[in-house]
C-alpha cells in the first residue's frame, strides 16, 4: 500500500520511504548532471549542502540519472528515427533537362520511383 505523509516530502511504500525531490532540488540536480555525468566528492558535499540533502541521497540519484539515461539510448539505439531525405525532383520536361538530371540526381535517387534510366 502506499499512502503520503503531508508536508514532510516522503512517500511510504511498504517497508521504506522514499523521498520526493522538490522542483527546485530536481533542476539543480539536472544542471549539475548536464555538466557532468560523474559528481566529484567536493561538489557532492556543496549539492547536499545547498539542497539541504544528504550526499547519500545525492550520489544515488546520480546513479539512478545514468541508468535512466543508458536506457534512453538504449532504446534510440533500438528505435532509430528515419532520416529524412531530401525529395527527388519533378521528372523533366525536356531531353535536354533528362540528360543534366541525371547526372545531377543519380546517386541520390538510384531507389526513387521517378529515377529515369
Amino acid at each position: 500500500w502506499i499512502s503520503s505523509r503531508p508536508g514532510i516530502g516522503k512517500t511510504r511504500t511498504k517497508d521504506k520511504y522514499r523521498v520526493v525531490y522538490t522542483d527546485h532540488q530536481r533542476q539543480e540536480l539536472e544542471k549539475e548532471f548536464q555538466y557532468n555525468r560523474y559528481i566529484s566528492m567536493r561538489r557532492k558535499s556543496e549539492l547536499s549542502m545547498s539542497l539541504n540533502l544528504s550526499e547519500r541521497q545525492v550520489k544515488i540519484w546520480f546513479q539512478n540519472r545514468r541508468a535512466k539515461e543508458r536506457k534512453i539510448n538504449k532504446k534510440k539505439l533500438q528505435h532509430p528515427q528515419f532520416v529524412r531525405t531530401p525529395p527527388c525532383p519533378p521528372p523533366p520536361s525536356t531531353p535536354d533537362q533528362l540528360h543534366l538530371r541525371r547526372s545531377e540526381n543519380k546517386t541520390r535517387c538510384l531507389n526513387s520511383d521517378s529515377d529515369v534510366n
